[in-house]
């Protein structure tokens, strides 16, 4: 499982305004600006780009090569720091920033409970006293319900992505097909990089288990961006679960 295969065409076929709500609800999970903020798992760089203008300093670390050369390139003359890093392995981060966020699933794309755990501890690790680490994943329902027979086409003038989506109910698991055609010169000659990406998620206990472990202030599990507190009878059908935790 790598995005480095679609790395090159990852922004063309994104939607880039969702960064747009994960701006707002990080903005409005802080009382005052953050001094040093961690982006983990920052892909192209989009949401770091739009969060520097409200830090200090501003760190996007991701373990894809390909995606972080894509940022820089993008973006050649900022200030952001981007690193090579495993949010399996964070203790070279540890308590220096009052700021982490961990966002577009990221956690989903781990292989199994264990490497959970992990990063959101290693995430937490990294956070000052009094820090706020944001994340989400998706819901059970999004990964059984909205995942179900998802089929995927779209195409610009250099290039398309096909996209299917097979489900696994019994493990809460579904396994993205891609397949995306790339014009890599200007005569007209196109690529083929075909990749699957696997994404699981958890029911929200075990989410909830891993934090009551740690030494928080406050958890909060919210929907729909941050603009409501998850309500199980009420929000049934929600497509992801976002946490909000204060560190001790």
């Amino acid at each position: 499982m790598s995005f480095s295969k679609i790395a090159r065409v990852y922004d063309r076929f994104n939607d880039i305004s969702s960064y747009e709500d994960w701006l707002d609800f990080t903005l409005n999970s802080l009382s005052e600006q953050p001094q040093k903020a961690l982006d983990v798992a920052c892909g192209t760089g989009w949401f770091p780009v739009m969060l520097q203008a409200f830090v200090g300093e501003m760190t996007a670390i991701d373990i894809d090569e390909e995606m972080l050369k894509i940022a820089k390139k993008e973006d050649p003359n900022s200030q952001i720091i981007y690193r090579q890093a495993d949010m399996l392995a964070l203790e070279d981060y540890a308590n220096q920033y009052d700021l982490v966020t961990c966002f577009a699933d990221s956690l989903c794309f781990l292989d199994n409970e264990t490497q959970v755990t992990t990063a959101i501890q290693q995430m937490f690790n990294a956070l000052e006293s009094g820090g706020t680490l944001l994340f989400d994943v998706w819901t059970p329902y999004q990964v059984t319900n909205g995942f179900k027979d998802f089929s995927y086409f779209d195409s610009d003038e250099k290039g398309a992505i096909m996209w299917d989506s097979e489900v696994d109910e019994q493990h809460l698991q579904v396994e993205h097909y891609l397949t995306v055609f790339d014009q890599m010169s200007s005569d007209g000659l196109y690529q083929r990089f075909d990749t699957v990406l696997t994404e699981r998620t958890y029911p929200l206990d075990f989410y909830q288990s891993i934090l009551a472990k740690l030494p928080t202030q406050s958890i909060e599990v919210l929907v729909d961006f941050g603009e409501d507190e998850y309500r199980p009878k009420r929000h049934s059908t929600t497509e992801r679960w976002f946490f909000r935790v204060v560190k001790k």
